[in-house]
């Protein structure tokens, strides 16, 4: 079948968009945020991204909490991770664009289908738009992102791809990176905050030999969680494969725009959730003004716009993740 489009088709009176094709199906919500809440890889049958089967998705109130309204799926936060200040304001935890409705439009040409979806941040003066497309029956969920600065100032910011998936103990995460800083842990089965450790082997004292290997995902049972970083990434790619089936999905970046990446591993420990989230971030650590004063913080010049193409691409046959490549406008997961 070619890529399509569907838009006469709504979740609790949420209008909703679905773009497919034989490999892939995706439902976006406008007016949630643009909220993607299904990335359904169809050959297995089955929603990669993560559903949080207490919270549906629901128009949350600007400036609430936003893991009190998590459905879980994939969001955008912008312009910071953790609450900050911007121009004398007090930016929500999570940024803006998760809890603003957004425009949306739809097409499709020849074996093309896309959505594009734009957000408008509340107190900084920004506009994201993003385009999701389907080409033939490939299997790659292809997103172009503009950023676009709306003020006559510059404008600081973090900016992170926020996508959960679901997860077993069967699951395995790859990633090209080498220095990790722990920046959020349950105990010591997680890290020590503050503390470094080179990927993927993490100081366990409770771990065979003193190490936990963070690729492998743990059961719901471990009853922990943690946030590290991937500051230094050799790449611009991040893999999740479930060695049960040899299928999976990478996400593939440009590493200039999303140098850093922020692994959010949810084993049971954070309100009986068990995700994992992999994120590209232009910069680290969450909080706005504390990656400003380390100097990793994105600045947008008035009138500017920062654009990038990130792709999610399914592929099977694997056990693990050596590299994800671009040839030809066609990608390489190896």
């Amino acid at each position: 079948m070619s890529a399509r489009v569907t838009e006469a088709w709504s979740l609790r009176d949420s209008p909703a968009l679905i773009l497919e094709n034989a490999a892939l199906r995706v439902t976006m919500l406008p007016e949630l945020g643009g909220h993607v809440l299904e990335l359904i890889d169809k050959v297995a049958d089955r929603n990669l991204l993560w559903v949080n089967h207490r919270t549906s998705p629901r128009r949350a109130p600007y400036g609430a909490h936003f893991d009190d309204w998590w459905s879980g799926g994939w969001d955008e936060i912008f312009p910071t991770g953790d609450r900050a200040e911007l121009h004398g304001e007090q930016l929500p935890y999570m940024g803006e664009l998760w809890s603003v409705p957004w425009t949306a439009s739809a097409g499709a040409a020849g074996n093309r289908a896309w959505i594009t979806g734009a957000g408008l941040a509340t107190m900084a003066p920004a506009r994201l738009e993003r385009t999701l497309e389907l080409r033939a029956d490939e299997p790659v969920l292809r997103t172009h992102y503009r950023l676009t600065n709306l003020d006559v100032r510059p404008l600081p910011f973090l900016w992170g791809i926020h996508p959960s998936f679901a997860v077993t103990p069967a699951h395995r995460i790859d990633a090209p990176a080498r220095e990790m800083r722990v920046a959020v842990s349950s105990g010591s089965a997680m890290g020590t905050v503050g503390t470094r450790y080179d990927w993927p082997a993490q100081p366990d004292p409770i771990a065979a030999g003193g190490l936990r290997d963070v690729r492998r995902v743990l059961p719901a049972d471990a009853a922990i969680f943690g946030g590290h970083w991937a500051t230094d990434l050799a790449a611009g790619w991040l893999a999740l494969t479930d060695t049960a089936t040899h299928r999976g999905v990478a996400i593939a970046f440009p590493l200039d725009v999303f140098p850093h990446a922020w692994l959010w591993q949810v084993y049971g420990g954070w309100r009986g959730h068990h995700l994992l989230c992999l994120e590209p971030w232009t910069g680290y650590p969450m909080q706005l003004e504390e990656a400003q004063a380390a100097g990793r913080a994105r600045v947008l010049q008035p009138g500017e716009s920062l654009d990038a193409d990130v792709a999610f691409i399914i592929f099977s046959g694997l056990d693990e993740v050596a590299a994800v490549e671009m040839r030809a406008d066609t990608f390489l997961v190896r």
